[in-house]
């Protein structure tokens, strides 16, 4: 199988999504516990018990401390990966190696200086720790991530295979400037009005729509190169390359500030995130928002 340099390079959106971040804590969290209980009756150094004895609090404690941790951590991702815009896959790994790293350190802590329950060494400890939340992490992260990945191509294909026409539901008046949008294909797969549209996002060999409908912001994804947009979209004055990941429409831009990495865009809608403008299409867009 070839991959593509950018899912190589860039993590797939479906892996930072929020509500899949949530999923991916809640199920590694459940199997760690499935994990760890049936595997303290092998150990000689495990103290996590469940039950009425003096280790039950240690064990709530540890539980609930490392729930609290991974949520936090993906709370931080999420921001990272809005903020920086680009966030390689090579890092997404290692921040979740980290996570089990951190873990282990913790249920290192509570065994050798609070807990007790072993007379082996502090590295001993560390090591078979880290061994086994290796594992009590790792495999439900691969399972959900595979999961979440297939999905996502699932769903591709499934746009790719439609042949149905999305719009954005309204009835249109005489002279509206509709933004017609086809696969690489030629099929027509989204008509939308020109005002409904917020910006065009590039996704590996899809792009990602962002428009109004019904008073609210939805999305279609559509097999289509990027270029292939661009060019057909000379004769709109409003839709613009500021990115080489996105076009935007700049009748919707209400904001364009600068940061120490360069322009940043918003939109007057609420729960849209901002676009970075590079500097190859920075005067462009300046020009083009100074005249609106």
């Amino acid at each position: 199988m070839k991959f593509s340099k950018r899912l190589i390079t860039q993590t797939p959106d479906c892996l930072t999504d929020t509500l899949n971040q949530a999923q991916n804590v809640i199920i590694a969290t459940l199997f760690a516990l499935v994990f760890l209980t049936a595997y303290t009756p092998f150990s000689d150094t495990s103290w996590f018990q469940l039950g009425t004895n003096s280790r039950f609090l240690g064990t709530v404690a540890f539980v609930g401390i490392g729930t609290f941790f991974l949520a936090c951590s993906r709370v931080f991702m999420t921001f990272c990966v809005k903020r920086l815009r680009h966030f390689p896959l090579w890092v997404y790994i290692l921040w979740l190696f980290l996570e089990i790293v951190l873990i282990a350190a913790f249920h290192t802590y509570l065994s050798y200086f609070l807990v007790r329950a072993t007379s082996y060494s502090l590295t001993y400890i560390f090591v078979k720790s880290l061994l086994i939340t290796f594992i009590a992490l790792a495999v439900p992260y691969i399972i959900t991530d595979l999961m979440f990945i297939l999905q996502d191509t699932r769903r591709k294909l499934m746009l790719t295979k439609s042949d149905t026409v999305e719009s954005d539901d309204e009835v249109l008046p005489e002279h509206t400037e509709i933004i017609n949008l086809m696969d690489n294909n030629g099929n027509l797969k989204l008509s939308v009005k020109l005002d409904n549209l917020y910006y065009i996002k590039a996704e590996d060999n899809y792009i990602n729509v962002y428009y109004q409908r019904n008073g609210a912001i939805a999305s279609y994804m559509l097999r289509c190169k990027m270029k292939t947009i661009e060019d057909n979209c000379v004769d709109s004055s409003s839709l613009m390359r500021c990115h080489r990941s996105y076009i935007v429409n700049i009748k919707k831009v209400s904001v364009l500030h600068n940061e120490a990495d360069g322009f940043i865009i918003d939109f007057e809608k609420e729960g849209l995130d901002s676009i970075p403008v590079s500097k190859t299409y920075s005067k462009r867009v300046l020009e083009a928002f100074s005249k609106k």
